[in-house]
């Protein structure tokens, strides 16, 4: 089993609905107590700001960014049509997007179009909640309970800093050796990634991921 968890985007497409009957996850599929309760109030504090400007129409998460933001334009392009089925059936890849208004989510769950950020700039600019504040001491942890209850054969982090510091807080990231981090910067940053996670999920689709590994080490992060 892969694992990815990449970053949320500030466009958002909700215009797809999921097909009635087909498969969604719901946070306590892969979160327990005590975290999932402070998890979910945590969402819904940060959701009922007004200036989150929480959408009415829900749809996967997978589609709400994969289909609008910039860092997934080529897998959507050449592997979405494969990647969706995939991941519906459950088999070989899980997929996770840090996100400043949900703070990480599955991408079979149920998701609205909303306006929040880990970035205090872009919160400052846009006029939205900066959120980073309110996951810093949990997300963390979180993210170590996901990653040590899914039995993964490689675990891939794709973001800006201020996606990836959570990651790097983790006992996961501190003492595994099958997890590899490629971290963006700047307004270039989406462009940057979009490229590599388009191969990843290519070679994952392929069964030739031993390729893309050895192509990385640990740690990439994009050249200023």
């Amino acid at each position: 089993m892969y694992v990815i968890i990449s970053s949320c985007t500030a466009l958002k497409d909700d215009s797809v609905p999921i097909p009635q009957n087909s498969r969604t996850v719901e946070p306590h599929h892969y979160l327990e107590e005590p975290l999932l309760s402070t998890f979910l109030k945590i969402r819904r504090r940060i959701l009922s700001d007004p200036r989150a400007r929480l959408g009415q129409r829900t749809t996967y998460a997978l589609d709400l960014y994969t289909r609008a933001g910039r860092a997934y334009k080529d897998t959507f392009k050449n592997n979405y049509t494969k990647l969706k089925p995939l991941l519906i059936s459950g088999e070989t890849l899980e997929w996770f997007f840090l996100s400043g208004g949900y703070g990480i989510i599955h991408a079979l769950e149920e998701a609205r179009s909303y306006q929040a950020t880990f970035s205090r700039a872009i919160a400052q600019q846009n006029n939205i909640p900066y959120t980073a504040d309110l996951w810093r001491n949990i997300l963390p942890q979180i993210c170590d309970s996901i990653l040590s209850k899914t039995k993964c054969d490689y675990v891939y982090i794709f973001g800006s800093r201020d996606y990836t510091s959570f990651i790097k807080e983790t006992k996961f990231w501190r003492t595994a050796e099958n997890i590899k981090i490629f971290e963006s910067s700047g307004s270039a940053g989406p462009n940057w990634l979009s490229p590599i996670i388009c191969d990843l999920v290519g070679k994952i689709l392929n069964g030739d991921v031993a390729t893309f590994n050895s192509k990385y080490g640990k740690f990439t992060k994009q050249a200023k």
